[in-house]
């Protein structure tokens, strides 16, 4: 019977057995990986005891994979098969020792740097499907009509894919419940695996366009929809960015100031919008009936260059005030593109928009990976400074606890948030654990300074007066590097993010924050009392919003963060609700400072209590 014919797997089969012909590495560690994952998930006494390894066997799979297909689809585009096959060969060979070398570096101390690079390499395996097998072409037509397919393809099958990963957990749920069995939560979580990547990646590569379809040169790809979408929509938002960052600009002129660091965002956002854009209408560039969207890409392009400048600014201002970072890096980097890329449109007018993406692609990896690179280059400019710092000030190296607190008392205020602000910014952002030790003996805690050069921005007290009275739930978000450390011979220091439930508040009554702490194996409690009267008044007037310090016998607690809520409403179970209008919840974050006395009281014992209680 015909009907029973349409039930057979017989084109699937057909269609899974192209794609292993066409894909074959890249199909083989899609089951390699999909069987490393079922087998770790359902033993976890396989899961090795070595991160190096377990990086390996998790990380390396799927991004073979994904450089296999790559390097598939760049292949079908040649003819001398025997130099494919070794160029296939070389590369997978020598991303598995990148792969083994970065697992092992992984024990140190550089994350930032490798999980940047590791992104960048990434970014080039998964680009470079777009564009590797259309390079030399004389338009971009094939590559956009490929990659068109490729994204909605992408859509199509992960949308299967849940859709058939929906229906199947819903039947062991109804398996479970109906036939009062005990289905594993691992089972449910192999079928994760198994749609959502298994099916989801052989689904998208049986849809990958191959032979005329993959060089479609059919310029009229975009309908009257899609035409209507980017002219009715896309371009009036980009319009509207547009006049906004120009009227700030003009803004900027008359007043003479420099732009705020915020307006970086907005520019990045346009170019991203212009870009967005530009590929949206890119075959509507090829058509000569299609005059407005030429002059569209080659406006947009001109429109954006004298706000690239604000946007330079803009980083230079930040640079300036708060010193050189990673990510500021990459945002002047990208800011130095964004210049090369609306030139390069205004002069071509959006003809070749491949090179756009290849050059992207290129800056970042190159920027990313190496000895060279952002992460590793701020490190040495840091580490020049600091040891710049030191030299001038002539003090003998490592600092221990007491004589760089010392030193700093002795240094101006703003020298000295900016000391602790590169060491802090070396050891916590950038992992320099060994280049910090350099210079400290490790027991010194920069937590309490994060990485901050620069004037602190006034408060504005332009706004009116508020009645502290008249706020119920007091809440002030204070900065960190504002703080000033207690003074006082310490023995611990811990961050705290503590919520105290069901306080009892009366007017001009004091909140209670109780915190429990341990030594060695052994639980300690203390209690802060907080005015509820000074909670409210620095949530009413801005210029006292600065950390505060409450104190104790055992200790001091440095808050730099505080929110109360009211919890007026209980719920007794029924529909009744009984009105508690003295209950409120207070959340408290910053740091604890405790003495010597904190460690002398009797440990807690909550066996003792557990005891009491039978």
């Amino acid at each position: 019977m015909k009907w029973i014919e349409s039930l057979s797997f017989k084109g699937f089969s057909e269609r899974f057995e192209a794609v292993g012909k066409r894909f074959p590495v890249a199909l083989l560690f899609t089951f390699i990986y999909t069987v490393i994952a079922l087998t770790l998930l359902w033993n976890s006494d396989l899961v090795p005891n070595s991160d190096a390894l377990l990086f390996i066997i998790m990380f390396y799979p799927p991004t073979a994979l994904l450089l296999g297909v790559s390097l598939h689809l760049w292949s079908e585009e040649q003819t001398n098969r025997k130099r494919v096959r070794i160029i296939h060969l070389i590369a997978q060979i020598c991303w598995l020792l990148y792969c083994v070398i970065i697992a092992q570096q992984g024990q140190d101390s550089f994350g930032m740097e490798l999980v940047i690079g590791l992104i960048a390499t990434l970014f080039l395996f998964k680009s470079s499907i777009f564009f590797l097998s259309f390079l030399g072409k004389k338009t971009d037509i094939e590559s956009w009509n490929f990659s068109w397919n490729i994204i909605i393809s992408a859509l199509q099958t992960t949308l299967v894919s849940g859709i058939l990963l929906g229906g199947i957990e819903l039947l062991l749920w109804g398996i479970q419940e109906l036939f009062d069995l005990a289905i594993p939560d691992e089972l449910y979580l192999s079928m994760v695996i198994i749609c959502m990547f298994t099916i989801n990646v052989i689904l998208l590569m049986m849809q990958v366009p191959k032979g005329e379809a993959k060089h479609n040169t059919n310029v009229n790809r975009m309908n009257d929809f899609g035409r209507m979408v980017v002219h009715g929509l896309f371009v009036p938002l980009q319009a509207a960015y547009l006049i906004t960052l120009y009227f700030y600009l003009l803004k900027i002129l008359f007043t003479w100031k420099l732009p705020s660091g915020g307006v970086v965002w907005l520019v990045t956002t346009m170019m991203v919008g212009m870009l967005f854009i530009t590929t949206l209408v890119y075959p509507l560039l090829l058509q000569d009936d299609k005059p407005f969207d030429k002059k569209l890409v080659r406006w947009l392009a001109i429109l954006a260059l004298p706000l690239l400048v604000l946007m330079t600014v803009g980083i230079c201002r930040r640079i300036s005030d708060y010193g050189f970072t990673v990510a500021r890096a990459y945002v002047l980097l990208f800011n130095i593109w964004c210049y090369v890329v609306s030139i390069y449109l205004w002069l071509k007018q959006g003809k070749r928009i491949v090179w756009i993406l290849i050059s992207f692609v290129l800056v970042f990896f190159f920027a990313s990976v190496g000895p060279w690179n952002m992460t590793a280059t701020n490190r040495r400019l840091l580490t020049r400074q600091v040891d710049g710092i030191f030299q001038r000030i002539g003090v003998q190296l490592p600092l221990d606890y007491t004589r760089f607190d010392s030193l700093i008392q002795t240094m101006d205020k703003h020298d000295a948030d900016v000391l602790k602000g590169k060491l802090s910014y070396l050891k916590y952002d950038l992992q320099g654990d060994s280049l910090v030790n350099r210079w400290l003996d490790g027991l010194v805690d920069l937590h309490t300074n994060p990485y901050y050069e620069g004037p602190i921005e006034p408060f504005d007290t332009d706004s009116e007066p508020v009645d502290p009275a008249t706020i119920e739930s007091p809440f002030a978000n204070m900065r960190e590097e504002m703080a000033s450390l207690p003074q006082g011979n310490f023995q611990k220091v811990m961050q705290i993010d503590e919520w105290q439930r069901e306080q009892v508040l009366a007017s001009d009554s004091t909140l209670y924050m109780d915190i429990i702490y341990s030594q060695d194996t052994l639980l300690y409690f203390t209690r802060f009392g907080i005015p509820f009267r000074q909670l409210q008044e620095i949530a009413a007037d801005e210029s006292k919003q600065q950390p505060f310090t409450v104190e104790n016998n055992e200790g001091t607690l440095l808050i730099w963060y505080f929110e109360v809520e009211s919890n007026a409403e209980k719920d007794n179970g029924d529909d009744d609700t009984e009105i508690v209008p003295d209950k409120k919840d207070l959340h408290l974050e910053g740091l604890l400072f405790l003495r010597d006395a904190a460690f002398k009281n009797a440990p807690l014992n909550f066996e003792d209590e557990e005891t009491n209680e039978e």
